[in-house]
């Protein structure tokens, strides 16, 4: 009895001071009164009691604990359930950002690139449009000019050839109209040849056929040949300081560069000198065609080179042989322009190299 009481003392002794009696006398101390008066089964009965009364404190006590425990368990498994979740809402949303943006930047890119071949688009076709308008122009200007230049020299022929047909005209009048007719002839065949000149010079697929020529000597022919058949009293003449100067180029369309340049020239110059000349200027020979005519003025240079230019509605010819001299050089690898400086009439001033140029 003396050992279980002293074990009950041992393990209430460190909560006995806690402990209360309803008389207002603790258990303990009732305890140990009951021992001193030797009340040995007293005093073991209130141990028991003192006992029982720390096993309900430390249930309470460590029901509570474990009560806490739990909810601050549920508490970090709840902030570690939302952490997750905002992770894993943060990641979607990252995500959904990267996304959107890949997308935007392929929608932007992709609207860019439309919208670059759209203005590609829009400028080819106002360039068209442009196109389309000018050829619209030109065409009625070559309707217009030749409507009126064919019909002048058809007219005469058919005037002329019906006097030829008539009885009782003299050897005179029939002189007289056939020159007529042959130079209204010569001239029709010329707006001929500078309509198909104009259309085949185009082509790109047009190839001119190069070789070794003098230019000395050519320029002499030609100035030889339209002094035998020119239309004017001014003379025309050849002056260069070269006796031979050997180039690569198409004979017979620089021959028809400097013709055409001559004539024009005629049509202008009626009295004075037209005077074709040529140098040597490094590699490249010098051509100019000078008159003393009428010349040109500044404010129409610019429009010189244009086809179906007429600076005079009256003068003959469709406008396109200054245009088709342009071509020419152009295509022989030259350039050709008017003097500005010249002011005692006009002239016409070209370069050709003189070796081999490849065409485009």
């Amino acid at each position: 009895m003396k050992k279980k009481l002293l074990g009950l003392m041992l393990l209430s002794g460190l909560f006995a001071f806690s402990v209360a009696a309803s008389d207002g006398v603790s258990l303990r101390q009732k305890a140990q009164q009951a021992v001193e008066a030797g009340n040995y089964e007293e005093a073991y009965q209130t141990y028991q009691e003192l006992s029982s009364q720390c096993d309900s404190i430390y249930q309470q006590i460590y029901g509570e604990e474990i009560e806490d425990l739990r909810a601050t368990y549920r508490i970090d498994e709840l902030e570690l359930q939302n952490k997750e979740y905002a992770n894993r809402l943060l990641s979607y949303f990252i995500g959904i950002v990267l996304f959107l943006s890949a997308a935007f930047l392929v929608c932007f890119f992709f609207f860019r690139r439309q919208n670059k071949q759209l203005t590609i688009s829009r400028k080819k076709l106002e360039e068209a449009k442009i196109l389309a308008e000018e050829s619209v122009k030109n065409k009625s200007l070559f309707l217009s000019n030749m409507s009126h230049e064919v019909r002048t020299p058809l007219n005469a022929l058919a005037g002329f050839s019906s006097i030829l047909s008539m009885d009782g005209i003299d050897d005179d009048t029939i002189r007289e109209c056939d020159d007529i007719i042959r130079l209204n002839s010569d001239l029709l065949l010329k707006l001929i040849n500078d309509v198909v000149d104009i259309s085949c010079i185009d082509l790109e697929h047009m190839q001119f056929h190069l070789a070794s020529c003098d230019a000395v000597a050519l320029c002499k022919y030609v100035v030889q040949t339209m002094e035998k058949i020119k239309h004017t009293q001014a003379d025309i003449l050849f002056r260069s300081d070269l006796d031979s100067l050997m180039i690569d180029t198409d004979s017979s369309r620089l021959q028809q560069v400097l013709i055409n340049l001559i004539v024009n020239a005629s049509k202008f110059t009626k009295q004075g000198q037209i005077t074709l000349s040529l140098e040597q200027k490094g590699d490249e020979a010098h051509f100019a065609v000078t008159d003393t005519g009428c010349g040109i003025a500044p404010e129409l240079h610019s429009r010189l080179f244009g086809r179906f230019e007429k600076l005079d509605e009256k003068a003959q010819g469709t406008g396109l042989g200054l245009s088709i001299c342009r071509l020419i050089i152009k295509r022989l690898g030259g350039d050709i322009c008017i003097d500005p400086s010249y002011t005692d009439g006009a002239r016409f001033v070209f370069s050709h190299p003189l070796g081999e140029r490849s065409e485009a």
